[in-house]
């Protein structure tokens, strides 16, 4: 039976079903044991479980389907976005930080990427390019397109905890983008830039790729940075 200390019982349970997700201990897509077995697994009562779980629920880590049980998730559905969304609310971060920590983290995505990519991850970020070029009267199905793309590169690069760091990094981005009004210059110089990403990790160049990513982040943060200036007028 695992002992648990009895101060803030609900918080502590979920700590250890938290961990044990996170160490593929229980798989995504399996069933919890049920409210009574973990009440009895962890000696304490039904209320706290159902605490525990809610907690967990909260943050995306496992889906309560009444009457079938609390299923554990994959990782792209956990919500990891909302500490970075509270430090920039709270005025502790500004966009241009999340700008910056995504510039780094991208740059090494495309160059892992170019060495690491399937054919079936070309295939990928083809399609999402093709969405791109489609969508360019659409500002709202192209940014979705874009923000696809990064993903799909971020998958290709074989390594799930970047992928997972990167999540959170693109929700404020895309947020803000779609806040302005994107011309339709802007759109077609990030279908051409996205394209020359893409051409670079089909050619396995990883120095190409990381200094495509690179000329695309120094767009982004000049868009996000004109932007912020812009809503920050209309307030005036």
């Amino acid at each position: 039976m695992v002992e648990v200390a009895r101060q803030r019982l609900s918080d502590q349970v979920a700590q250890h079903l938290r961990e044990m997700i996170i160490e593929g201990e229980i798989s995504a897509g399996q069933a919890l044991p049920s409210e009574r077995k973990l009440a009895e697994q962890f000696d304490v009562s039904s209320v706290v479980i159902r605490e525990a779980l809610k907690t967990l629920s909260v943050n995306g880590l496992v889906e309560i389907r009444h009457g079938a049980g609390s299923f554990v998730t994959t990782p792209d559905q956990w919500r990891v976005a909302e500490p970075i969304a509270t430090l920039i609310r709270s005025g502790h971060a500004k966009l241009l930080h999340v700008v910056e920590t995504r510039a780094v983290l991208e740059i090494e995505i495309s160059g892992l990427a170019a060495m690491r990519h399937t054919e079936t991850d070309l295939q990928t970020l083809d399609a999402t390019l093709e969405r791109m070029v489609a969508t360019q009267h659409d500002p709202v199905a192209h940014s979705a397109a874009d923000m696809g793309f990064h993903r799909a590169l971020a998958a290709s690069a074989d390594n799930p905890v970047m992928a997972l760091v990167l999540q959170p990094l693109l929700g404020p981005i895309q947020t803000i983008m779609l806040r302005g009004t994107r011309i339709a210059s802007a759109m077609s110089r990030a279908v051409e830039e996205h394209r020359r990403i893409r051409d670079a990790v089909a050619a396995h160049d990883p120095e190409a790729a990381r200094a495509a990513m690179s000329l695309h982040m120094q767009t982004s943060r000049d868009e996000v940075t004109a932007l912020q200036q812009a809503l920050s007028k209309d307030k005036h």
